[in-house]
């Protein structure tokens, strides 16, 4: 379902833009989002270089291997082979770091909390555009080792969901705190939600919810059911910059709608406080599954346990 996920699935998808989203219409997956030189740099010496895209498409070439274990068991609709090898998990760590720092929320962000770097040479127009852009380049190779072990030393639930889900331009999502200075430490103490496909997601929970059930403070499964899908939805709508994204046959506004359009930047703390959610959920036994097929089909309340 995130960008960089649907970027290697060849199908069409509905993106909504945030300031109109009741309109909904189509895209292929390698046209969403796309900006060319959004991660073009120079070197100090004001060389251009391309070396943070060749990072982040050789980080998403191993968590593609990752990525079909979970979501291509032909039988269950949570995978077996749970929890993830140190191997895969340390792939899709970075990777999930990598999908956390590249997004133009974080890069709005950086703008708003930090003055605009001084130049130390002047540098000619066809390059100066791409100048501006190291800030943030800067940020993501200064964060992107921490953030990654971070990730990888939290529990990790593999969770299905009778809700269709919503992904964004702000694929993970960092629940209550997208916008924190500290990205490290929200990551850290914060639920994490990453939507994989029209009904499964991975959830990381905060140190706050694992307090309510010891099963949560290692790898577990989750099954979220009813209107509780809703809540993640909701989330991934409000962390959203610019616009979100859902499958044709999984359309979430059949059964939610958002209160009100809304501009497309982040929260910057001038007029309002952030989001507050909370989710809590049953560990889901790991001795059963869902099927397969209720990632196409949409069951009754209740139908898709097996």
């Amino acid at each position: 379902m995130c960008c960089s996920l649907a970027a290697r699935r060849q199908y069409e998808l509905r993106v909504r833009r945030l300031d109109d989203p009741d309109k909904a219409f189509p895209a292929m997956t390698t046209a969403i989002g796309a900006e060319r030189g959004f991660y073009w740099g120079t070197t100090i010496d004001g060389v251009p270089h391309h070396e943070c895209e060749e990072l982040f498409t050789a980080l998403e070439g191993n968590a593609e291997a990752v990525l079909k274990v979970i979501l291509d068991d032909k039988d269950w609709a949570l995978t077996p082979n749970w929890p993830l090898t140190p191997e895969q998990r340390g792939a899709l760590s970075w990777w999930m770091a990598a999908q956390i720092l590249r997004t133009t929320r974080q890069r709005k962000r950086l703008a708003h909390t930090q003055p605009p770097s001084v130049q130390e040479a002047d540098v000619p127009d066809n390059i100066a555009w791409i100048t501006a852009n190291n800030p943030h380049l800067r940020y993501i190779v200064e964060n992107i080792a921490i953030l990654a072990l971070v990730l990888y030393n939290r529990p990790w639930g593999l969770g299905f969901s009778d809700m269709c889900l919503l992904t964004s331009d702000v694929p993970v999502v960092v629940w209550n705190r997208p916008d924190a200075d500290d990205q490290v430490l929200a990551v850290a103490q914060s639920d994490i939600m990453l939507p994989l496909d029209p009904h499964r997601l991975l959830f990381l929970p905060s140190p706050a919810e694992q307090l309510t059930d010891p099963r949560k403070r290692t790898d577990h499964l989750l099954h979220v059911e009813g209107a509780v899908g809703m809540a993640l939805v909701e989330v991934a709508y409000d962390v959203a910059d610019q616009f979100v994204i859902h499958h044709p046959r999984h359309d979430p506004w059949l059964h939610w709608k958002p209160n009100s359009p809304r501009q497309p930047r982040p929260w910057a703390g001038e007029e309002h406080s952030a989001p507050q959610y909370a989710l809590q959920y049953p560990v889901f036994p790991p001795d059963r599954n869902i099927e397969r097929r209720w990632t196409i089909e949409h069951p009754p309340p209740r139908a898709a346990a097996s």
